[in-house]
């Protein structure tokens, strides 16, 4: 029979060799992380396992990579807004020269047609640019979130640590 103690050191040992395979697997630039993977990450972890400094920093450049996402997102809801803004407003001027519009007056209809050019292609860009590009970044923040929550939260950190994480901080660009 096992003695129960190095039955838990086994664990013990078995655990941190998943989660240095884990964060290995982290540190190459590029690796995306489902969300099914964070979360068995965060269960493995526990909540009482403490960050080592290269956890930290990895916090550390999540933290500054969803913070850019945010400031990217933030504007681009707002071109999405003013967009969408435009596009409601030809809209409304597509429908008035309609009510308006005479039989006969073949400059107004050239105006319609124009007014309905424009719309047309707004209405493309919003449907194939703006909104896809916006949903992939919203997307790709919910990720980040995600593997943060699994990897950082409710774990604890040693202020040393922390301060020595900081020191040259150098984080790969997103």
């Amino acid at each position: 029979m096992q003695n129960p103690r190095n039955h838990r050191r086994g664990a013990r040992r078995s655990r941190s060799l998943r989660m240095a395979l884990v964060l290995a697997g982290l540190a190459s630039p590029g690796v995306g992380l489902a969300a099914a993977d964070a979360l068995q990450m965060a269960q493995n972890a526990g909540p009482n396992t403490t960050l080592t400094v290269t956890e930290i920093r990895d916090c550390l450049c999540m933290e500054q990579q969803m913070n850019s996402y945010q400031e990217d997102l933030e504007l681009r809801q707002d071109l999405l807004n003013e967009r969408q803004q435009e596009l409601s407003n030809i809209d409304q001027q597509v429908q008035e020269q309609r009510a308006t519009l005479a039989p006969d007056d073949t400059v107004g209809q050239q105006v319609l047609r124009d007014l309905m050019t424009q719309q047309q292609t707004l209405r493309g860009l919003l449907q194939h640019d703006l909104r896809p590009s916006y949903n992939t970044e919203v997307n790709q923040l919910n990720a980040l979130v995600t593997k943060y929550n699994g990897l950082c939260v409710n774990r604890q950190r040693y202020a040393i640590d922390v301060k020595t994480a900081q020191q040259d901080l150098q984080c790969p660009k997103p």
